[in-house]
């Protein structure tokens, strides 16, 4: 401001208002004088040895702090160091009064004057006016609004885009200063110690006016309802200043609802801090500076203190930066200084500053001496050339390659005379070249034509790669509009849990399983069966758009099950995960997640049933029947149960599970006992839709090798494990030695007391309708399988002429294509038919249909459906006592695959069969929201090195509609 009074520093208590007093008499002490802030940086301005520091503010947009002088002179500094960044004069002799910065630039007020320069210090335009006489401060209504006021009785509206202004009669004698609390209102303080609170949206009219000081007004701030000044008593003769600080509630100002907060040395000029609410930054003329806090009087000692160096002068102006970090004051001897906190010695003064534009070095060349002869003169850059022209050595860099020399192949002669020793070979040195020489082949075209090996590598296809794109619902991209022309609807992959869409969209097209969780409803607050409902039901509503699971993953991540397995991954992460592994633990979490929330929402109703009827018919007895969704149907009596644990890891546990999962139950004890007592027989051997669907039922036998005990138990399993046996060929070898597995393990035996080597074998009492199998995958050995085929040992073992010498090893053997005979296993000479026949001698292809028999001792035979059939079954001795018949038997057909593509990074596909109107077989494959129509035999193929199989869905003929 322009005015300044000298008379600091007298007490004034006796000549204040009683409402203005404070709430004690004695002396004010200062209780905490430890500063907060300490002086970084101090220096003098340009021109400070002849005029004062008029102005000076930080920069909102970059690490800047903007400076004028009292000689019209602006000077830029750029961070904690205060190293000068542009100097320019804006006047010829008007003092600088009020500087306001922008995106474009920066606008700096005179007293006649409005300027504008960018930030280099080119100016681009000055605006004048009649009306502009006494100019004093400055103020951003908006992008391309100002108020400009001053010691006058016009209040300036400037537009800066149409460069129009409008003039606004103050009738409270001028406006020197404008501050707004980021509200609708702004103060305005005129030099007289009135205060006008205007809209800024409509400042014609002041909303209120009040009188704050009896003299004048020195400053003012505001921040949200907070209004601070700080002015000068009228005493007999002259102006006291006021040693205390005004603060007003500007709600309330018709009731004159102010307090004071007393300070060490009267304040000259105020400002808020802007990273804490309700503190504020007091600044004498001496140079002392104090914080404090504007709720409540009490909280005055709690003050801070620190002085600034003035060299023997006064203080003039004083600003806060954006970040509350940095505090700078200028003086009238020339110095601006910058204050930081006391551990904070690299102060940033806004948030989020853009980089500042610098000048470009300038380019500084060597100087040697003639008589120097190690100069290098390659160190010399080159002068430039004429515009078009280039230096040989600056051409583009699609005429540089880089290349390797490739080494000549191994002499002939060496690995013919070559004998090995382990790993290690041996061959005396023909010396056809010299000694630690390595012959490469010569770049001539012969030399290259000759030892070009072609090796060509297999490109991964565009469409099974890994796509980041996102899908917007208001205005589809031209890419979304081609990955996807099928009417499908897909599903965007925003998250790292969205590895799970490919098997999300194979289930929303198995119909049984989507009608099941679109009827089922539940109180649970995440219910995974609930979500997949909503999502199905989203997809069938989308129209072919892409759509999101959020509520299906978020519910996902609730579920501590899924977090125990590993399932739930971080949202950030550089760590390598084997997808193929996870979405096979996946598919058997989510079955048995369904399975059990459906038994825990049947149970819960079974529960409101029996104590609604227990209410209404106390002597009626609960009949056997369930309700489901609102209809009710007879309870589906099966000996199966579902025990657990075992050796299968996707084996049912249910009793563990409901532990687990009953613990949220609200009902009563005596419901419970009753309950259990009425249906106990019943809820051992109680069914889901998804048991019905996946089960495969089966009886665990285990053998005791010494005592020949045998034990029985019951069990099923909702996915099929694959297990990649010895001197199994094919997938169909595979899936039946799965479906059957047997194997020998120590394990517990009651009768002997001890650990003794015990059979493990399995029976099949029931197929499922929906044949859901895990293809593994995880071991090299199981890797190579999928990419090469069946292994090379394995043929060879298989080829070999059988022998009925058994192996010294029996069961216990480990070693792969044992050709020696073993207890239980299938002679050679099978294996060599088999072989023989087998159209996935050299190519691992799936089949599109299989038939499976399920015999009445519990074994398995599977056919494979082509145009020559080929039958697998267990050897079976042909002196067999008991006549062995067909229990039931299924034909299925291939409906999904989920693929694992070994691309950086992996990713995660689906192939899924879904049948037009005409009842034509087609394949679509599921990358996300990319979806395309693929053939069957790009379905069934996996010799490519870089896609595998993970789960493989096989259903019944009367689910598929085939």
């Amino acid at each position: 401001m322009e005015f300044h009074y000298s008379d600091l520093g007298v007490q004034s208590e006796h000549i204040m208002d009683d409402q203005f007093q404070a709430k004690y008499s004695q002396p004010y002490i200062l209780r905490n004088q430890e500063a907060e802030y300490e002086v970084r940086s101090t220096v003098l301005v340009d021109g400070g040895d002849r005029f004062g520091v008029s102005a000076s503010v930080f920069d909102k947009y970059e690490e800047l702090i903007w400076m004028g002088n009292q000689g019209g002179h602006v000077t830029s500094y750029y961070g904690p160091n205060m190293q000068k960044y542009t100097s320019f004069q804006i006047h010829q002799s008007e003092e600088v009064r009020d500087i306001l910065t922008l995106d474009s630039g920066i606008y700096c007020l005179t007293k006649t004057s409005l300027r504008h320069q960018i930030r280099r210090g080119i100016p681009k335009h000055t605006h004048k006016s009649p009306n502009m006489l006494d100019m004093q401060c400055l103020f951003q209504v908006n992008s391309h609004k100002f108020l400009i006021g001053g010691h006058q009785d016009k209040l300036l509206e400037l537009d800066i885009n149409k460069m129009t202004e409008t003039v606004i009669k103050v009738p409270e004698e001028g406006c020197a200063v404008i501050r707004s609390g980021g509200g609708s209102l702004a103060a305005c303080g005129s030099a007289n110690g009135l205060v006008s609170l205007r809209d800024i949206r409509s400042p014609g009219n002041a909303e209120h006016t009040f009188r704050a000081h009896t003299a004048c007004l020195s400053d003012l701030d505001m921040q949200g309802d907070h209004l601070i000044t700080c002015g000068f008593t009228q005493s007999a003769t002259v102006a006291v200043p006021e040693p205390y600080v005004l603060v007003w509630d500007v709600r309330r100002v018709k009731g004159k609802a102010a307090w004071s907060i007393p300070t060490v040395s009267p304040p000259l000029l105020l400002h808020f801090v802007p990273a804490v609410s309700g503190r504020a930054v007091a600044l004498a003329g001496d140079g002392h500076v104090t914080l404090f806090h504007v709720n409540e009087a009490h909280e005055s000692e709690y003050q801070s203190v620190f002085q600034v160096d003035t060299q023997n002068s006064q203080c003039s102006v004083m600003d806060v930066s954006s970040t509350s970090q940095a505090l700078v004051f200028g003086d009238q001897s020339g110095h601006l200084h910058l204050f930081s906190a006391q551990h904070n010695h690299e102060p940033h003064f806004n948030n989020f500053s853009r980089a500042t534009e610098f000048a470009d070095p300038v380019p500084e060349l060597p100087a040697v001496s003639f008589s120097d002869t190690t100069f290098q003169f390659s160190s010399v850059p080159l002068p430039p050339l004429a515009s078009g022209t280039r230096w040989f050595n600056e051409l583009a860099p699609d005429f540089f390659k880089k290349m390797y020399r490739k080494p000549k192949p191994i002499d002939p002669e060496v690995l013919k005379t070559m004998k090995m020793q382990g790993p290690i070979g041996y061959a005396p040195n023909p010396k056809t070249h010299r000694r630690n020489e390595m012959p490469y082949v010569e770049d001539n075209l012969d030399e290259l034509k000759k030892h070009d090996t072609n090796i060509n590598v297999q490109p991964i296809p565009r469409h099974y790669m890994k796509s980041e794109m996102r899908f917007n619902k208001l205005v589809p991209s031209e890419d979304e509009v081609v990955i996807n022309r099928t009417g499908l609807p897909g599903l965007e992959a925003t998250v790292p849990n969205s590895y799970c869409n490919a098997m999300l969209q194979v289930l929303y097209y198995i119909p049984p399983l989507k009608a099941t969780l679109l009827a089922h409803t539940c109180a649970k607050e995440f219910c995974l069966s609930c979500e997949l409902g909503f999502l199905f039901r989203t997809l069938d509503r989308s129209g072919g758009s892409a759509c999101a699971a959020s509520n299906f993953l978020r519910a996902f991540r609730t579920v501590p099950e899924a977090a125990a397995l590993g399932l739930i991954l971080p949202e950030r992460g550089e760590r390598q995960l084997d997808l193929g592994a996870l979405i096979q633990s996946w598919n058997r979490f989510i079955l048995h997640q369904i399975h059990y929330e459906i038994l825990e929402t049947r149970k819960k109703e079974k529960e409101m049933a029996y104590l609604a009827q227990k209410t209404s018919t106390p002597k009626t007895r609960i009949n056997n029947t369930r309700q489901m969704n609102g209809q009710y149907e007879y309870q589906y009596n099966n000996d199966l149960e579902f025990l657990g644990p075992s050796e299968y890891e996707d084996e049912l546990d249910e009793e563990q599970w409901r532990n687990n999962h009953d613990e949220g139950t609200a009902v009563t004890n005596h419901v419970q006992n009753d309950i259990v007592e009425t249906n106990s027989q019943q809820a051992d051997n109680e069914e889901s839709e998804i048991s019905q669907l996946f089960a495969i039922g089966r009886q665990q036998v285990n053998k005791c090798m010494k005592c020949n005990k045998e034990e029985e138990r019951e069990s099923a399993a909702l996915a099929c494990a694959l297990q990649y046996a010895e001197g199994a060929r094919g997938f169909v070898e595979l899936v039946r030695a799965s479906l059957a597995a047997r194997r020998a393990t120590p394990a517990w035996c009651e009768r002997c007391a001890r650990f003794t080597p015990t059979t493990q074998r399995g029976r099949i009492l029931r197929l499922p309708p929906i044949l859901a199998i895990n293809c593994g995958g995880v071991t090299a050995q199981e890797k190579a399988y999928w990419a090469k085929g069946v292994q090379k040992e394995v043929l060879e073992a298989s080829k070999r002429p059988g022998t009925s010498k058994p192996c010294r090893y029996g069961l216990h053997c480990a070693r792969p294509g044992c050709r020696f005979k073993h207890p239980e296993r299938p002679a050679s000479t099978s294996q060599c038919n088999s072989l023989k026949n087998s159209s996935q001698e050299s190519n691992c292809v799936l089949p599109h249909q299989l038939h499976i028999r399920l015999q009445s001792d519990g074994e398995v035979i599977i056919n494979e459906k082509t145009d020559s059939p080929i039958e697998i079954r267990p050897d079976i001795s042909k002196h067999k006592k008991k006549p062995v018949t067909t229990r039931s038997e299924q034909e299925y057909n291939l409906t999904a695959v989920v693929v694992c593509v070994e691309d950086n990074p992996k990713n995660l596909v689906s192939y899924v069969r879904i049948p037009d109107k005409k009842d034509e077989i087609r394949w679509f494959l599921f990358n996300d929201m990319s979806i395309i129509q693929v053939s069957q035999e790009e379905v069934v193929q996996f010799s490519s090195w870089w896609k595998s199989p993970c789960v493989v869905f096989y259903s019944s003929a009367t689910i598929c509609g085939s």
